[in-house]
């Protein structure tokens, strides 16, 4: 094989290959099956079940601020 012939055969085998992936694609696209569509993979679920930061409660410090005694640290 020259330099022409070799370059033509990886032009072909290219084009063929790529075609060979799209088909491939299209038909493993159709032939999976989809599931139920209320089944939620198990990352969504984690997700759904995160607590807000924000939620939590914030409990009272045991330290007064400058200037408060702790017994006039009232609670939050």
């Amino acid at each position: 094989m020259g330099v022409r012939r070799t370059t033509d055969f990886l032009e072909k085998s290219t084009w063929t290959m790529a075609a060979g992936l799209m088909v491939l694609s299209i038909v493993g696209s159709i032939l999976v099956s989809r599931g139920d569509k209320e089944q939620r993979s198990i990352i969504e679920d984690q997700i759904q079940q995160v607590i807000d930061p924000n939620a939590i409660p914030t409990f009272p410090s045991t330290t007064p601020e400058q200037g408060e005694s702790a017994e006039e640290v009232p609670p939050q």
